[in-house]
């Protein structure tokens, strides 16, 4: 008897000891390799069927509300498929979704998880996201042409912003918790290597231009402060911090908006002046006075075609109708690029350039700004730009918002069509290429989604579905009294407003994402709930 125990014990150990394992590797590849994630995945389900203990797996497995939120999000999704006729397209977002299923059913079943586990993990997490970073960064400054999306050539840069910011928010729980407790060994040496972490996180973020990052980031440090404000009410310091914070935040964003609006709007000599009918060399100059503007110039204006293709032939072997690397043809790139340093477009504008300006136009940078280091100062001249192009010329493809605004418009519209169960599981890709056909959308054909899951789920679903996985994700976060954790709270944050800037469910990566921390960080909450947060968990 007593043999057949040790036995039992042996193999129970070791089905747990591999699924830590393998769980560990998944936290690490979730920001760097999709490969590894599906191998995990694989492993892991592999590992749990081999394992059996089915009766108490499916004890914990009642109990667990959140596990049943995943199962009800993919039961909707494969009972939706009735609604569909793409069948193809429907058993194909289903094999993508699988891991809504999986990975919850694996990891909250599984009982060799605990608080000090957890934490192990995102420790492991935290630090895979800061080396995968730094090679990002490496290989930027080692390749300044490079386009900031090709940074991670392997993954997304969205998806691996969204994990940048999550790795963030943990670190900024553990220097919570290293100065609220006493007498911790090497407190300041532990501080110094968080903030060197956290430095390298922001500059991988403001390397990719991420402003969903930017935004999520500030979403979540306003909100961290407003649920310890309302949660210990009886420290006064915490609700001054939040109203501090917020208003610094407000303060930040007004002044940067200012600044930027300022250089890109104000209008040179060059503009103000009467406009001259004809180059040094005589030829005559067409001015569009179309209005667009940018760094102070009327793009269209000055403009001399004549002697720009003359004169770009003699400083370079590009041919000015070619494309350039980005896709994006010379002849327009250079005349933003003249207009933007407060150049005439013409043979005078040309023979003032350096060598290093026709480089930057031959690789298709329109504006020297976009050339800078400086990540904010490119992301607001890129945003008037769109800006610019879409109120003068309802202009949106390659401009990341307006983009998202009329996918966005699109997406309201098919749920407008389609109110009450929506167009199903399969139809999601045909409807909206169908829509943006019918309105004559410059984004038709390009194969884009709406960009905004909730907006997606909304249209896909209908109310009826969208109502059930709401209410049952709000009904499990409360019987398990999930906001109870700030760590909870933040990543609950970063979700959110993930899902309303992007389709985070429709990539593998963004799946594994939402599925994986959803699972870990739903048990870390409800330990918290039940014990408490201890100020060593994280740190130890």
């Amino acid at each position: 008897m007593l043999r057949k125990v040790q036995m039992s014990f042996t193999r129970k150990s070791v089905h747990q000891n591999i699924f830590y394992l393998l769980l560990g590797v998944l936290v690490c590849a979730m920001p760097t390799s999709k490969f590894l994630m599906s191998a995990m995945m694989i492993f892991l389900a592999a590992n749990w069927v081999i394992e059996c203990r089915f009766r108490e797996k499916w004890e914990m497995a009642k109990s667990n509300k959140v596990l049943w939120a995943f199962v009800v999000l993919y039961v909707i999704h494969a009972v939706w498929c009735l609604f569909s006729s793409n069948w193809d397209y429907a058993l194909d977002d289903l094999r993508k979704k699988l891991p809504l299923l999986v990975i919850p059913l694996v990891v909250l079943t599984s009982d060799f998880l605990n608080r000090r586990k957890i934490a192990l993990l995102l420790h492991f997490f935290c630090l895979t996201v800061a080396v995968a970073s730094v090679v990002g960064i490496i290989r930027h400054f080692g390749n300044p042409d490079m386009d900031y999306r090709n940074m991670f050539p392997h993954f997304s840069h969205i998806r691996f912003a969204l994990n940048v910011c999550l790795a963030m928010v943990v670190l900024f729980y553990v220097l919570h918790k290293l100065f609220c407790s006493k007498n911790l060994k090497y407190r300041w040496l532990r501080a110094l290597i968080i903030l060197l972490l956290m430095a390298i996180y922001c500059i991988v973020l403001l390397l990719l231009q991420s402003y969903t990052a930017f935004v999520i980031l500030a979403v979540v440090f306003v909100v961290l402060l407003g649920w310890m404000a309302i949660r210990r009410r009886s420290r006064p310091l915490y609700p001054i911090a939040f109203f501090a914070v917020l208003t610094m935040v407000v303060l930040a964003a007004w002044f940067c908006f200012s600044h930027y609006r300022s250089n890109y709007y104000t209008l040179s000599d060059l503009s103000t002046k009467p406009l001259t009918t004809h180059t040094a060399q005589g030829n005559a100059y067409t001015h569009a006075n179309d209005g667009l503007i940018e760094m102070g110039n009327y793009i269209n204006n000055y403009v001399c075609d004549t002697e720009l293709r003359s004169q770009w032939g003699k400083r370079s072997s590009l041919d000015i109708d070619s494309l350039t690397p980005n896709t994006f043809a010379v002849y327009p790139t250079l005349v933003r690029y003249l207009n933007a340093k407060g150049l005439t477009k013409d043979s005078v504008g040309i023979s003032q350039l350096s060598d290093k300006d026709i480089a930057l136009i031959e690789q298709g940078v329109a504006n020297p700004h976009y050339a800078s280091n400086f990540a904010v100062g490119k992301m607001f001249y890129r945003i008037f730009f769109d800006y610019e192009c879409y109120k003068k010329t309802g202009r949106v493809k390659n401009s990341s918002f307006f983009q998202r605004l009329t996918l966005w418009q699109n997406g309201w519209e098919i749920f407008v069509s389609h109110p009450v169960l929506g167009v199903g599981t399969g139809d999601v890709a045909d409807e909206v290429e169908k829509n943006l056909s019918e309105r004559h959308s410059e984004l038709a054909g390009t194969g884009m989604r709406t960009h905004n899951q909730l907006i997606t789920f909304l249209f896909t679903f209908g109310i009826v579905g969208f109502a059930i996985i709401t209410l049952v994700f709000v009904w499990a976060v409360k019987k398990h009294r999930l906001l109870s954790s700030a760590v909870f709270v933040a990543y609950l944050c970063i979700a959110l407003v993930s899902f309303l800037g992007e389709d985070t469910l429709e990539t593998e990566a963004g799946v594994v994402f939402f599925a994986l921390m959803f699972s870990l960080l739903s048990q870390w909450a409800q330990a918290s709930a039940d014990g408490g947060e201890s100020s060593l968990d994280m740190i130890d």
